[in-house]
């Protein structure tokens, strides 16, 4: 399977493309579009795209095709010994995960827009590419002369590149390992503190899989490239891959200050996921079927692992203070805390059904984040096998496990694999763990509050000084001047008065709200309320009461008076700072 991609006519943001496709005479075969990619658990229904499909045979016949499946084509072989598919590929998105052409890049996500032949994946197969003489091309494949060249179809699927004229670029190297810094976008770069910081948390990273008895550095790759997309307007979005990411930030006049530590924690993640998902999978995605939904409970191992250890690098690696780590630490226990789908759905149920509403918020209190649960999921365990182990192990040596155990080995892995390696450097059995807290929609604070107290730390409410959240229960986002609730607290005063979500606040008590919502609701601090809202058209006077009773509540974390030495010398192996200095 070879192919052709034509830079032509950016504005129109058509990419021509052809593909040649040797075959048997008076055969069938099922042309495959992809349905969704890897990194992305929902469907992307990428042949949406597609335009002016053709297919001809090695004469340049036309050849009969039969529409089969949203993205997939039925086709009679009959004379022919190889076909040459032809169609054009729309592409105006640019995120991390996406395809896009105009008059200063082509980029491409193999994955959005290249047909392959079903059941044939494992075959050898090369993107030829047809740009401008001054556009450098940039891919974690193999490549020279804009000819790229794949192992197989999963290959390609899993190489995005960049073909560009304006690309900056840097590398350093970690323990023998090329590591590749490509931008694309109109931004100043301060190098030198990149390329520290960089060095610093690849380290780290890399240490955690590597034998210093042997010294043999355990990464998969041999070089790996990241790929940034830096944009004018707000963006913030990462896409994992085993050679290289894709990572898209902005407004680039930001990026060296405001969302440096975005920057930082993006870029720390999706090399984490070179281990954990590119390398280390579930059986289920063990190979990737692209043409339908893959299925899995181990989203909170992928992604909720990745996230935990991804900020925890780089305030081990010093790239971060304690002070940082803690701020991000409690966002992930705030978002927990506030996320009543905690009480109706299982992290281990919301992976799988990320197939189902993707990434957007969804119906009200249905789910989890697999992101936020997994993360604090994997602290606990990771405290768990620390305190267990009396500090000689952690969830570093689990996932080492998986790593030699299946990666390297070429399979995949379960969910009773998981459980097994935690259980063997916990010492214990954790099937009450597994059953409660990944399967069960057990609360999670008994389990917090043990975890944070092997590291001498304990978990506090503080009130939450925002009126509207903490006396009436709902939460609000000004869109167009307009306050609009986004969340109520179940049982609250505002549930209790009849406030839905989208309604708009237009005024309390007959007040009207303008511009600050807080600013209106502080002299009426202990009285019953009247809601006047605009809901969907109608306006309406809510009759609000005041039970006193606070909700949204803000969790911190907080040292405890006394530690003990195991606590300050777990704290210490697990962050790399003195517990008596943070």
């Amino acid at each position: 399977m070879n192919y052709s991609i034509t830079y032509q006519n950016p504005a129109q943001q058509y990419i021509h493309i052809e593909a040649l496709f040797a075959c048997e005479p008076n055969s069938k075969l099922m042309l495959q579009f992809p349905s969704w990619r890897p990194g992305r658990y929902e469907l992307g229904n990428f042949a949406k795209n597609v335009r002016n499909f053709k297919i001809v045979d090695q004469k340049g016949r036309k050849v009969s095709f039969e529409k089969h499946t949203k993205d997939s084509w039925k086709v009679a072989t009959q004379e022919s010994t190889e076909l040459k598919v032809s169609y054009t590929y729309f592409s105006s998105e640019l995120n991390a995960g996406s395809t896009f052409m105009d008059d200063t890049q082509l980029y491409v996500n193999p994955v959005n827009c290249m047909l392959y032949i079903k059941d044939r994946e494992f075959e050898p197969c090369s993107i030829q590419l047809n740009v401008p003489s001054n556009f450098e091309l940039v891919c974690g494949a193999e490549h020279k002369d804009n000819l790229i060249k794949f192992a197989d179809v999963h290959d390609m699927m899993d190489s995005p590149f960049i073909c560009s004229e304006s690309l900056q670029h840097k590398k350093y190297s970690v323990f023998g390992i090329k590591f590749h810094l490509w931008f694309h976008g109109d931004v100043v770069l301060d190098w030198n503190r990149i390329i520290t910081d960089f060095e610093k948390f690849t380290k780290t990273q890399l240490e955690k899989f590597s034998d210093r008895k042997t010294k043999t550095v355990g990464f998969p790759v041999k070089e790996y490239h990241y790929l940034y997309q830096i944009q004018e307007v707000r963006a913030y979005h990462g896409v994992e891959h085993k050679t290289s990411t894709v990572v898209s930030l902005g407004p680039a006049n930001q990026l060296m200050d405001k969302l440096y530590d975005d920057f930082l924690g993006v870029s720390s993640h999706e090399l984490y996921h070179v281990w954990n998902i590119k390398s280390i999978r579930p059986t289920e995605m063990y190979p990737y079927d692209y043409s339908k939904e893959n299925y899995s409970h181990l989203g909170y191992v992928a992604e909720g692992v990745t996230t935990y250890l991804g900020d925890l690098f780089l305030a081990e690696s010093n790239v971060k203070d304690f002070t940082w780590y803690k701020k991000e630490f409690e966002i992930l226990l705030q978002r927990h805390f506030t996320n009543f789908g905690r009480f109706n759905y299982s992290v281990a149920e919301s992976s799988w059904d990320t197939w189902l509403d993707g990434y957007v918020k969804g119906a009200p209190n249905r789910k989890v984040s697999i992101y936020n649960e997994g993360a604090l999921l994997a602290f606990a365990m990771d405290m768990i096998i620390r305190k267990e182990s009396q500090n000689k192990a952690s969830i570093h040596d689990v996932m080492k496990r998986l790593y030699s155990e299946f990666a390297l080995k070429k399979k995949g892995y379960t969910e009773a694999d998981y459980k097994a390696a935690c259980e063997l450097f916990a010492g214990k059995d954790l099937t009450d763990f597994f059953n409660n807290f990944v399967h069960g929609t057990q609360p999670y604070e008994s389990v917090l509050v043990e975890a944070l107290d092997t590291i001498g730390f304990k978990l506090d409410m503080e009130q939450n000084p925002l009126f509207s959240e903490r006396i009436i229960g709902f939460k609000t986002i000004k869109t167009d001047g307009k306050f609009l609730v986004t969340d109520i607290f179940p049982g609250s005063n505002a549930e209790l008065g009849g406030l839905m979500l989208n309604d708009q606040i237009i005024a309390i008590n007959d007040v009207q709200v303008k511009n600050d919502l807080e600013k209106v609701l502080a002299p009426i601090f202990d009285i019953s309320l009247t809601l006047k809202i605009n809901r969907s058209g109608r306006v309406l006077n809510l009759m609000c009461p005041n039970t006193n009773r606070d909700v949204y509540p803000i969790y911190k974390i907080n040292k405890v008076k006394i530690p003990s030495n195991l606590n300050k010398r777990i704290f210490k192996s697990w962050i790399a700072f003195n517990w008596e200095e943070c």
